[in-house]
């Protein structure tokens, strides 16, 4: 685990990718005072050791703000207080698959939530899940999410998306690139800056996911990726979407 202090009251612990593993993972700590804020959970390990980090320093996890529910971003939960305020999506009960000790407490994507010198906007962004979110950090820094993954060495993820959500997910890219935002932080890999680096990471993305609907998921790999400037980690992604498609 590595602990970077990108400002004052902003910490970004990093875990590198394991053996065996994809993707490593950004857990980002917004402090106020003394209580944390934390965005994700990753699994019970990473959970575990951030905790114990901010103990160390005199500090109190009181909230986490969950982009998505799938389980590497929220089984983390299971090592953590009851009675912490977790914060996600309206639509959290269609992604949740097992149960977690606290209660879940929807974000308004009209108001935000102010924590301490932090104010949060959501953006809803389904596709990658039904539950996806995009979290503005005051107006400085957007969260992705899952929108945009990609490894530590700067290697892109390929795009995982069920093929019923591939519309959805290529619309809430399209938002995205729209946005014209210049620092987008990730779940899974390093910040991404500067428009010029966006604008070419999301459209990657959008020219691999509309090969795939454009073509009914009959489209062969290299076809899929024909459009891309990068070359993607996760063909095994694709491979499953195809058997999607003909089901």
């Amino acid at each position: 685990m590595n602990v970077d202090r990108m400002e004052k009251c902003l910490l970004n612990y990093r875990f590198s990718e394991e053996e065996g593993f994809l993707y490593g993972f950004n857990l980002y700590a917004m402090l106020n005072g003394k209580d944390v804020m934390l965005i994700d959970t990753a699994f019970r390990s990473q959970a575990k050791q951030v905790k114990k980090d901010l103990t160390s320093k005199g500090l109190r996890l009181t909230h986490v703000l969950v982009t998505h529910f799938h389980p590497d971003h929220v089984a983390g939960l299971i090592a953590l207080d009851p009675e912490i305020t977790v914060l996600g999506s309206p639509e959290y009960k269609k992604t949740l698959t097992k149960d977690i000790p606290q209660r879940v407490t929807p974000v308004s994507f009209s108001e935000g939530f102010q924590f301490g010198e932090f104010t949060l906007s959501f953006t809803p962004a389904p596709g990658h899940s039904a539950c996806s979110i995009l979290i503005d950090i005051n107006g400085k820094y957007l969260h992705a999410g899952d929108n945009l993954m990609s490894r530590y060495d700067g290697n892109a993820i390929l795009p995982w998306v069920e093929y019923h959500e591939l519309a959805n997910h290529i619309s809430s890219l399209e938002m995205l690139k729209r946005m014209k935002r210049v620092r987008i932080i990730l779940s899974h890999g390093p910040e991404l800056s500067g428009e010029e680096e966006i604008i070419r990471a999301i459209d990657d993305r959008l020219s691999y996911l509309k090969a795939v609907l454009n073509s009914a998921g009959r489209c062969s790999w290299v076809e899929a990726i024909s459009g891309c400037s990068c070359n993607y980690t996760g063909r095994e992604f694709f491979e499953q979407l195809l058997a999607e498609s003909v089901n």
